[in-house]
């Protein structure tokens, strides 16, 4: 084999070994002094609440999103409650072309893009992309009605896409961003 023949060889396999290893570089940003350890239950805001009208979410996808909720919290060995019994408040939504409609989610949930360079916000580094198309999660300290936690994940949802394969997406989509939940 001559030395071409090697490097090429050696090439392709770091190719395919970085394509088969391709995540999404998934990040969170979180209040630092609220207490994350003692959250033990978690509730999603009812249908008719403030955060379900800024949300602006199919029947659909709104019941895959909770599903895919509920199984990751259990993977953190939270407990479901109904909302005003509960630790954190989960809420979501899906980002589309308005940013109006995004501001007024962000609003819902006291969440504000300049108070992250407050001493108060810890980030892992890594940066919320925020994308047509991409699932927001934030935690929300019920006592305050504040986020305390965001994670913005793409979800690639195409229109080709049927039921099951969206609900695939939500669930991986769910599970990556808790997966940055504080312990």
């Amino acid at each position: 084999m001559t030395n071409f023949s090697k490097v090429l060889t050696i090439c392709i396999c770091l190719f395919i070994v970085s394509a088969c290893s391709n995540t999404k570089n998934v990040g969170a940003i979180y209040h630092n002094t609220f207490d994350f350890k003692q959250v033990r239950t978690y509730s999603t805001y009812d249908r008719n609440s403030l955060f379900s009208e800024a949300q602006n979410i199919s029947d659909i996808t709104r019941n895959s999103i909770e599903i895919a909720i509920d199984k990751a919290m259990l993977d953190q060995d939270l407990t479901y409650n109904p909302p005003g019994n509960a630790d954190i408040m989960v809420s979501f939504h899906i980002i589309k072309n308005n940013s109006l409609e995004n501001s007024e989610y962000n609003k819902a949930v006291l969440f504000c893009d300049y108070c992250l360079r407050a001493n108060s916000w810890y980030t892992e580094g890594k940066e919320l992309r925020v994308e047509l198309g991409s699932l927001v999660l934030d935690l929300i300290n019920p006592k305050n009605k504040r986020s305390v936690w965001r994670s913005v994940y793409p979800l690639d949802i195409e229109e080709k896409d049927n039921s099951r394969k969206e609900n695939e997406k939500i669930l991986q989509a769910v599970k990556r961003m808790l997966l940055n939940y504080p312990k």
